[in-house]
């Protein structure tokens, strides 16, 4: 590509490419002397040339005759790196906020385990970037889902306090326990993109399971800060071979009662990662 072509990238008119390149390197000269080296008629050399004074493109030198000079391409390029950075990085910022606007806010129901199936695989299929997941039971109904988000190279990163079957390689993080007769499933988070979240769970009492889909900024990042959190003191169990909290960092709140009691049949202590 020429250096004409380039400049007009650069927001130069084809005539202001022109005649800027007739000046570059040369004497300065008069409107009649350019329109005559470039061939084009004076009234045009006229305006494109105050448009180019206004722009900072060329100098003039007043004298009976004005005479033009081109302004030094570091000078050029440098002012225009920087109002090029700052018109990008304000766009960016306006555009942002206009989509944030614009965005339909999501925020529907569910109930039914086969409905949660479905709508979860349907968020799995319109995965692009990551998804964060929290399940207590197996996932092996959407073993497609996973294979294919491999394909796609998206990032899965899982976490659970058992031992879960994804039918394909993820990046999951575990306690490892075992999903004994005791256990009952009941549980699902996930955030798919940073922009969609699904949490599901089985009803302590009716046993039926129900949830909800919503693109509420906030529940986002509650579920993101709950999965990275629960990780987190997982590498730090890891890490120092042993739990990092005691009965001291406990609040006894009704929370914390009621969680106590509702896993006393688990064989493993409960720790601020399950809350």
């Amino acid at each position: 590509m020429g250096i004409q072509e380039n400049l007009e990238k650069l927001n130069f008119t084809k005539l202001e490419a022109q005649i800027y390149l007739a000046l570059l390197g040369q004497e300065p000269m008069s409107a009649y002397q350019l329109a005559k080296k470039i061939e084009i008629a004076r009234s045009s050399i006229y305006n494109a040339l105050e448009h180019m004074l206004e722009k900072g493109m060329v100098e003039m030198t007043p004298s009976d005759t004005a005479l033009y000079a081109a302004q030094p391409p570091e000078v050029i390029l440098g002012k225009l790196h920087f109002e090029m950075t700052e018109a990008i990085r304000e766009s960016e910022k306006q555009l942002k906020e206009y989509q944030r606007a614009r965005r339909k806010d999501i925020h529907f129901v569910f109930k039914g385990f086969e409905t949660f199936v479905f709508k979860t695989r349907a968020l799995l299929k319109e995965a692009r970037s990551q998804i964060y997941l929290n399940a207590d039971f197996d996932l092996s109904c959407f073993r497609e889902e996973f294979r294919a988000l491999r394909d796609r190279h998206v990032r899965m990163v899982a976490f659970s306090f058992y031992d879960l079957d994804f039918g394909c390689e993820v990046e999951f993080y575990s306690h490892h326990r075992k999903q004994g007769g005791s256990h009952m499933p009941s549980r699902f988070m996930m955030v798919v993109d940073d922009q969609i979240a699904l949490l599901a769970d089985r009803g302590a009492g009716t046993g039926a399971w129900s949830g909800t889909v919503s693109n509420n900024e906030l529940l986002i990042k509650i579920l993101s800060e709950h999965i990275h959190n629960d990780i987190y003191l997982l590498k730090l169990k890891e890490r120092y071979g042993r739990e990092i909290y005691d009965d001291g960092l406990k609040l006894n709140t009704l929370f914390e009662i009621k969680q106590r009691g509702a896993i006393r049949n688990e064989s493993d202590d409960i720790g601020p990662g399950q809350y």
